[in-house]
């Protein structure tokens, strides 16, 4: 499968990988590029956490432009060459949820793990998937 803006990991070959690399529950994970955001996995802890699929679906697509402005704020998208190895990531709690966003390459990963996992791990994977380190 191709990933946003340009080749990237296969679906199920990224999930096999967090999967491996995370301690806890892995609930979500998408790739977000320039213009387009591809959901990888939803885990049932976060459909359970919506009345109904609309508003799954909703609140996916607000935190996909909310990211995507954060993307186009910090400048990431600025050059046509990305400077490769460049690693950027944050992490903060949410709806019972920890949130991490890695930031690689011109592209990013969102994933939603368990509050107290170590993130550093899950970066380092996250930033080989997307082409970086």
């Amino acid at each position: 499968m191709a990933s946003v803006n340009g080749p990237g990991p296969d679906s199920e070959v990224a999930m096999d990988v967090i999967r491996e690399t995370a301690k806890g529950d892995v609930s979500l994970v998408a790739i977000y590029g320039a213009t387009a955001f591809n959901l990888f996995h939803v885990g049932e802890s976060v459909r359970e956490s919506f009345g109904s699929k609309s508003e799954l679906i909703e609140h996916l697509s607000d935190l996909a432009e909310e990211t995507r402005r954060e993307f186009m704020e910090r400048g990431l998208f600025s050059g046509l060459s990305p400077v490769q190895n460049s690693v950027e990531f944050q992490f903060d709690e949410q709806d019972g949820h920890g949130v991490l966003q890695v930031y690689c390459g011109g592209r990013g990963m969102l994933l939603f793990v368990d509050p107290d996992e170590d993130v550093q791990p899950l970066v380092r994977t996250a930033s080989h998937l997307l082409g970086g380190m």
